[in-house]
């Protein structure tokens, strides 16, 4: 039969084994969150400066061909 003291030593050391979990579990998220962050910064920022060159490089093409069906 169990003892209240073996209960409450079991159930200290799952606590213990969910808080690292827990730990190990948040420092995964950040490390991950740091990668797809970088990412999105290397590719997505050229992309958000280059659209205005293509707005323009689109916007001259049909003005030019505006012009020219007149």
């Amino acid at each position: 039969m169990k003892t209240n003291s073996h209960i409450k030593g079991q159930s200290e050391a799952q606590s213990l084994r969910f808080n690292q979990i827990k730990k190990v579990a948040k420092v995964v998220t950040i490390i991950i969150g740091a990668i797809i962050g970088t990412l999105v910064w290397v590719i997505v920022r050229p992309v958000i400066r280059g659209s205005g060159w293509v707005i323009s490089l689109i916007t001259a093409i049909l003005i030019i061909y505006w012009i020219l069906t007149f």
